[in-house]
């Protein structure tokens, strides 16, 4: 019984596209989890600067934004476009999704919105976030190659 409710609140969490707000040990937590697996990325992967070769098909994707992480990003991303008179943050139109593993286009280098740097935690050299459409992505720099990708991360933020 505890594991139909259990699969019933995963579920309605997932269509909502929404999560109850956490608490703060309870947010700080599973941000906790997301700093442990990009520098987990980050130790493991190292060798692709070496031999970017090594990356292929069969590499292990790397789990960064599991569901309780991607709740709590999609809520700092949220709070921080809802700002009132903060800048504008607009995805860009894109004609393709970013894929993990994948190189990430050059045409989508671009400038990374400071509102959304400030609200995110850190990550380690040579990861980044960058947007790709809606999409949040931690991108490699090194390796140049998307790492990550939190789909629709600016939902349905109206645009200023």
């Amino acid at each position: 019984m505890r594991k139909t409710i259990a699969i019933g609140v995963l579920g309605l969490a997932l269509i909502s596209n929404r999560a109850a707000a956490q608490t703060a040990v309870e947010q700080a937590h599973i941000l906790g989890e997301f700093q442990r697996s990009v520098v987990d990325y980050t130790q493991q992967h190292q060798c692709f600067e070496l031999f970017p070769e090594a990356l292929n098909a069969a590499s292990p994707a790397p789990t960064i934004f599991t569901l309780p992480v991607a709740m709590v990003f999609r809520q700092l991303i949220a709070r921080a476009v809802t700002i009132p008179d903060g800048p504008a943050i607009n995805g860009t139109a894109v004609s393709h999704r970013a894929h993990v593993l994948q190189p990430f286009p050059a045409n989508e280098l671009i400038a990374f919105p400071r509102v959304l740097r400030d609200a995110l935690p850190a990550v380690p050299a040579p990861l980044e976030y960058r947007l790709i459409g809606s999409d949040l992505v931690i991108r490699d720099a090194a390796a140049d190659v998307i790492v990550a990708v939190l789909r629709d991360a600016l939902g349905s933020v109206p645009a200023r």
